[in-house]
């Protein structure tokens, strides 16, 4: 059984207070791209058994811990007082670079429990997808299989949306990665050390759902609240924007990072991007990879 799982971008991040357990809740509209991983998934003897190979292997940890959870997990609820589980074994050949803001891990594993599910479909669907959510709220969006959804509370609240027609754009991977945990704890001193309602996140504003399915309202929403942080600790990153803001039709950081995206108006603006990264030294020679892909996919 095969199936592709594919990266998204954040087109809009806004990180709002911490609940009573610490953890923040978050404003998102999520974009499903064209960039995906290739997941094999069979039946063997017993236990559960994951190989990664691919551009991406090197970074794969993640997309082995989350995909095993997402096997187990299925196999428990599935196999409920069975005494035996069938063994499982996944071959993922990845493609999408890891701890870059663009939920590879999470992509695999819902892939995961799709081919789970299409192999034992009597597992009834809010027990998938309570248990997708409990992974976490990435994979709960790539089970749903939508191009684009709008994200609360802390981004299990998921509202799938129609999606504006496909445009062109670009995934600017730096050579460093950023972890969620690092981009949020930045993100919170920030706002320890400026405790006013701007520095905490201010309030948020959105059309309505309809009106996301045109460009222009779904454009003046692009924004990350994680991205002055990272980008305080990363000066490149900080000057990557500012190049690609110059030369595209608006960009961001995608997610904790250090992803960038860089939206186009079309196809003839890719060389361009590509260029003006390059004579400002963010190009292949330095260690940053260059993605075409197409968005909402």
């Amino acid at each position: 059984m095969k199936t592709r799982c594919f990266a998204r971008v954040t087109l809009r991040l806004r990180v709002f207070s911490r609940d009573e357990h610490g953890d923040h809740t978050v404003e998102t509209l999520l974009a499903r791209t064209d960039l995906a991983d290739r997941l094999e998934l069979s039946e063997w003897e017993t236990g559960v058994r994951i190989e990664v190979d691919g551009a991406g292997a090197e970074g794969g940890a993640g997309s082995r811990e989350l995909c095993g959870a997402a096997v187990r997990g299925f196999l428990e609820a599935a196999f409920e007082g069975s005494r035996s589980t069938p063994g499982i074994r996944i071959r993922l050949t990845k493609r999408i670079p890891p701890s870059r803001g663009l939920g590879g891990a999470s992509a695999d594993a819902a892939g995961t429990l799709r081919l789970l599910w299409e192999r034992w479909p009597d597992l009834e669907a809010h027990v998938l997808f309570d248990l997708a959510g409990r992974l976490g709220s990435d994979v709960l969006f790539g089970l749903l299989d939508v191009p684009m959804a709008l994200g609360w509370e802390h981004g299990r609240r998921l509202l799938p949306l129609r999606p504006p027609r496909p445009r062109p754009a670009i995934l600017c991977c730096p050579p460093f990665g950023v972890s969620k945990r690092s981009a949020y704890g930045w993100l919170q001193e920030s706002r320890d050390a400026d405790p006013s309602p701007a520095g905490a996140g201010g309030a948020s504003v959105l059309p309505g759902a309809t009106r996301l399915a045109e460009w222009g309202p779904t454009e003046s929403l692009i924004h990350n609240d994680l991205e002055g942080p990272v980008a305080t600790r990363h000066a490149d990153v900080k000057r990557a924007l500012a190049v690609l803001r110059g030369v595209s039709s608006g960009a961001a950081m995608t997610g904790s990072g250090s992803g960038l995206f860089a939206l186009l108006s079309g196809e003839k603006e890719r060389k361009v991007v590509r260029d003006a990264m390059r004579v400002a030294g963010f190009g292949s020679a330095e260690g940053w990879r260059l993605l075409n892909v197409t968005l909402p996919r």
